[in-house]
């Protein structure tokens, strides 16, 4: 034996240092008094008897002997014999007491006898006092070793096992059958797989390779260390059967998670006719249970009903949690509803399998009934229980349990302290589960893992991110492939690749990422990243994609607009033989909305059909949705009304279906029809009255929203407050802000506050915007957007510059739309130089491709500066084909400035790009009227009339009192025209007194070939109109604005400025380019517009 031999010849006297006092430390001269003990021997055989006085003694007892002088060793050794048989070893000691007292003097038989009586006695005195006796023995048999190695072996002292076994071979005593086992046992729990193989060679040596109790041991010894064809080869060795041996092979198979081989032992041990026992029949359920093979279990469970097991409450036990494995709960329940006896093992078995199966609730009136059975709650059914409230995010429940833990002190287990952690996560109180989490006596894996993705779960990266690196700084606790697949998923909701390629980083130097769960993850993560192409190189790399794997590159293909290879994906994963489930079919949906291809979507729609997956709710949704994107809405309506129970998500779907097509009557019906609605619901039909702009509609929405105590969110303002944005309603708006704080909303939507950024500047109220833009904790991109085109649309171009400037300060890029604002602002106010060295920036410093619209900024800047060739050149060089912004910024520039052969080249081409649109028709006009080309302009206006083109015709608005009041031009419907018009006239004399002079070039009519006043046509313009009516109408010292849906007419913006410095008043025209702020005879835009 290759063992460490200086410890087993070591003295073994002095390494016990035991003595026997207690019992054979006797006076010199002993007198019979009590508490000893008193034995009659005379020259003849006569009946010995033996009186015990005291406590410490057996009773008196009679024994059969022969005179001292002639006493032979058999009588004695026979009696030692029978106490050691019926355990009376107290007895068998007070025989050897007596031997000693009379001075008789045993040989080595009669010694061994001894010898054995001490060293199976069980105590561990006893044991050390065998040790004395058989260090003394003059002359030591085999039978005298194998007590001592057995005895040793009983008490669990292998130390010893092996040092008295190695002197027994150094002296040269032979090893038989009752060595062996001994040896091996030792060796085994020392761990000493060498000393095991020396065994067996002396074992085979000795001819007992074939003994049933060594080879039985052999093969034991061999399967405890996975050494399972050494196990196999001694088990073929062995004659004869013994169940125990074949139940050790079938454990050692199990050990090593060897599942077939382990069966396939099962089933020969059958076939020779071995009678399996209840630990056979329950590895062989473990077996089956290993495989997940249901129909194997059922075999077993058949022929364990057939030897008699059925009411062994063992095998019952393994037959609940063999069910389990296999998934089949109405087989597993029916064994526990069947089993006669049920022990603690049995109710922890059935608790968490209605854990694990999801069926919480009964889980719980399981453990219910468990302690009305008498069965006590343990480690093992609480934590089942945690798991059971976790899944019924049940609260109360937890904290119930969570005290009876810190009652019975088991809060701090690490097994209960981590489901603790896992259910005050999953019902969203992860701070809650990390005060548990600090108070566990020990961590591991498991409570890191639970407390990780409660973290992730409330998408708190700084502190899962920071207990991560708490977790790495444990000694013996390591990151496993569960906290990687939850930091990816944690990774892939924040959209964080960075932090995704370090964690990809830390997997490759751990090597962990040959493991399904991971890489699967990792394509995950880098697919919601968009990095596909890093997501399609982990996919091509694994070894088996599972279709969690397929999805994931399935929806990030669809989600960054790839659904060509969306569906080629799709194709080739039903090739490989993975089915499409709900997952993947419903990426495909969304892919062929993406792609308007309804046909597509119709052959997804039969491959469900036949495939019977219509049950699956959410499939219904997205065809509904799919159909009615794609234009199809009879479709969508047919899938929709074939549904007998409508819950509250299809309908809300088919609401949303109709308002975006329209069908604003029909939304209504189907919201109407509902049973039941949420918050969606009323919120679509909203939407609905939104999109159409009618505003009485949305607000008697909203109020019986609220008169039906629906609490209405953020999506809800958003809308409204969108609303008010498009009217514009600034009375209404304000009164929407006020209710957004008084409903705590301030500071918690970055959209719902960008909304109130876009509302107040497009109602005029610029200062008011940029409050709310400078309040907010948190900017996007849109967030500064909306307030830089703010300041462009208000002419504040020098504001918008400084804001431009920092954003990008506070580290965020400028896009394409941010350019598009400031290069308008730049334009509106004749910033030629600063616009084009934005311009410039764009590609060279921002990297960032400009497009037609940003083109069409330049040319408007150079326009509107009275650079006309230069505009006119940039249009010629540009790198895309100009379109019709491009040639209409051309033309308006040529209205501007009068040029009017550029203005029909213009207008030429714009006439070719878009024949139906108005617009570039009566500019043209405008032109011509404008240099008293009268013909021209007939002439402009019987192409209109030839090609059925309508001119939209000049509309201005004023909210006054909160209502809307229109005017178009010359409208003379108002109740108040004759005050409006009147109030005109007087404050045009005054204007005249002031320098006005009236511009006739903006009468578009040949007015004197109908003989009407020129001054007084000018009077009917429509923003004039509306502004009258403000000034009659709103209290004095309040703002005045108007807004139009086309320019506005230049004789009315001067009109306009000697009017705010006769009334004193501040006046806001916002018409369809920009916002002009009137005040003491001046406008924002310094009459450059």
């Amino acid at each position: 034996m290759t063992m460490c031999l200086n410890y087993l010849f070591q003295p073994t006297l002095n390494h016990f240092n035991c003595h026997y006092s207690r019992h054979f430390s006797l006076p010199p001269n002993p007198n019979p008094n009590p508490k000893s003990f008193s034995a009659n021997f005379s020259h003849t055989a006569t009946t010995v008897n033996l009186k015990f006085n005291g406590p410490d003694f057996p009773k008196p007892t009679s024994i059969q002997t022969k005179p001292p002088s002639s006493v032979h060793p058999f009588p004695y050794s026979s009696l030692i014999q029978n106490c050691i048989d019926s355990n009376s070893f107290e007895l068998g000691k007070s025989i050897h007491v007596q031997m000693i007292y009379n001075g008789y003097n045993p040989n080595a038989y009669l010694m061994t006898k001894i010898l054995m009586l001490y060293a199976r006695s069980g105590c561990l005195d006893d044991l050390c006092y065998a040790r004395e006796l058989f260090e003394e023995m003059p002359e030591r048999n085999l039978t005298a070793w194998n007590t001592m190695i057995l005895a040793y072996a009983r008490a669990d002292n292998y130390v010893e096992v092996l040092r008295l076994y190695a002197r027994m071979r150094v002296l040269g005593n032979f090893s038989d059958k009752f060595t062996f086992p001994s040896v091996i046992k030792a060796c085994t729990a020392m761990e000493d797989i060498d000393g095991i193989r020396q065994v067996q060679s002396s074992v085979v040596k000795a001819g007992l390779a074939s003994n049933l109790i060594v080879g039985g041991a052999l093969v034991d010894g061999y399967a405890r260390f996975s050494r399972m064809a050494d196990a196999v080869t001694a088990l073929n060795e062995i004659e004869g059967t013994s169940v125990v041996t074949w139940n050790a092979v079938i454990a050692g198979y199990i050990k090593v998670l060897n599942w077939e081989e382990a069966w396939e032992i099962f089933d020969r041990m059958l076939k020779i006719g071995v009678y399996p026992d209840n630990f056979t029949f329950a590895s062989a359920l473990r077996v089956c249970g290993g495989l997940r093979s249901r129909d194997r279990g059922k075999q077993v469970h058949s022929k364990l009903i057939a030897c008699g097991f059925k009411g062994d409450t063992f095998v019952g036990n393994s037959l609940l949690d063999m069910y389990a494995k296999c998934g089949d709960e109405e087989s597993c329940l029916k064994v526990f509803n069947e089993m006669g006896e049920r022990n603690q093992v049995t109710w922890n078995a059935v608790i968490s399998v209605e854990a694990q199966f999801g069926h919480f609730h009964d889980a719980l009136v399981l453990f219910l009934r468990m302690q009305e059975s008498g069965c006590k709650s343990n480690r093992f059914n609480l934590g089942s229980i945690l798991m059971a409230s976790a899944g019924l995010a049940d609260i109360g429940k937890g904290r119930e349990l969570h005290g009876h833990l810190i009652r019975n002190l088991l809060d701090s287990d690490i097994i209960l302290g981590s489901a603790l952690v896992d259910l005050y996560s999953k019902c969203g109180m992860v701070e809650e589960g990390h005060q548990v989490f600090k108070t566990l006596l020990e961590r591991n894996e498991v409570s890191y893992n639970a407390l990780l993705a409660g973290y992730v779960q409330e998408g708190k990266a700084e502190e899962a991110l920071e207990l991560y690196h708490d977790m790495q700084s444990e000694d013996d606790i390591q990151p496993d492939h569960f906290t990687f697949s939850t930091l990816l998923t944690l990774c892939a909701d924040q959209g964080n690749d960075y932090q995704g390629r370090q964690i990809h980083a830390r997997l490759i130097k751990k090597n962990i990422m040959k493991n399904i769960i991971v890489e699967t993850e990792l394509v995950h993560m880098y697919a919601e990243c968009g990095r596909l192409n890093y997501a399609k190189e982990i996919f091509n790399q694994m070894a088996e994609r599972n279709a969690y794997a397929w999805n994931s590159m399935i929806e990030g293909y669809e989600h960054n607009g790839r659904t060509e290879e969306a569906v080629q994906l799709f194709k080739q994963m039903e090739i490989n033989g993975i089915k499409p489930d709900c997952f993947s079919l419903a990426s495909m949906i969304s892919s062929c909305v993406s792609l308007s291809d309804w046909h597509k979507g119709k052959e997804l729609h039969n491959f469900i059909v036949r495939n019977s997956m219509e049950e699956e709710g959410i499939l219904r949704v997205l065809l509904v949705d799919m159909y009615a994107k794609c234009g199809s809405m009879d479709y969508a309506w047919n899938i929709y009304d074939q549904m007998i129970k409508k819950d509250v998500i299809l309908n809300n779907v088919m609401i949303s279906a109709f308002v975006n097509s329209g069908r604003m009557n029909d939304a209504k019906n189907v919201f109407d029809q509902m049973e039941q609605r949420n918050l969606a619901s009323w919120n679509a039909v909203l939407a609905c009255y939104a999109k159409e702009g009618l505003k009485r509609g949305s607000f008697n929405h909203f109020i019986e929203m609220l008169e039906n105590e629906i609490e209405f969110d953020v999506l809800t303002m958003v809308t409204l407050v969108n609303l008010c944005s498009s009217l514009p309603a600034l009375e209404h708006g304000e009164q929407l802000h006020s209710l957004i704080i008084k409903k705590g909303f301030v500071n918690c939507s970055v959209v719902l506050e960008t909304a109130l950024v876009d509302m107040y500047s497009k109602c005029g109220v610029i200062k008011k915007a940029r409050e709310v833009f400078d309040n907010m904790n948190e900017k996007n991109i849109v967030s500064w957007n909306a307030m830089i085109n703010g300041y462009s649309k208000h002419g504040c171009s020098k504001e918008a510059l400084i804001l431009f400037k920092e954003m990008e300060k506070e580290g965020m890029s400028p896009n394409e739309v941010t350019f598009l604002s400031i290069l308008s602002a730049c334009s509106h106010t004749g910033l030629v130089e600063e616009g084009w060295r934005i311009f410039s920036s764009m590609q060279e410093e921002y990297k960032t491709e400009p497009k037609a619209e940003h083109y069409t900024c330049i040319v408007d800047l150079l326009g509107r500066a009275g650079r006309l060739e230069d505009a006119k050149e940039f249009v010629e060089k540009m790198p895309m084909e100009p379109d019709v912004s491009t040639w209409g910024a051309l033309l308006g520039a040529c209205r501007v400035h009068k040029n009017m052969d550029m203005g029909r080249l213009a207008a030429e081409r714009l006439f070719e790009l878009d024949p139906q649109n108005p617009g570039p028709y009566v500019i043209m006009s405008n032109i011509y009227a404008a240099a008293g080309r009268w013909k021209e302009v007939e002439d402009m206006r019987q192409m209109m009339k030839m090609k059925g083109v309508t001119k939209e015709p000049g509309v201005s608005w004023i909210e006054i009192n909160s209502e809307i009041q229109i005017f178009h031009a010359g409208s003379k419907t108002h109740p108040r025209t004759e005050e409006i018009y009147n109030n005109l006239r007087q404050l045009t004399s005054q204007s005249k007194g002031l320098g006005y002079i009236p511009d006739t070039s903006f009468i578009l009519q040949n007015v004197k070939d109908v003989k009407e006043d020129e001054e007084e046509y000018l009077l009917q313009h429509s923003e004039r109109l509306a502004l009258s009516l403000g000034l009659i109408s709103l209290p004095e010292k309040s703002t005045i604005r108007v807004f139009k849906n086309l320019r506005i007419c230049g004789d009315c913006h001067n009109a306009t400025k000697f009017i705010s410095k006769i009334t004193g008043r501040r006046i806001i025209v916002r018409d369809t380019k920009r916002f002009h702020h009137f005040e003491g005879g001046k406008c924002s835009c310094g009459d450059y517009w």
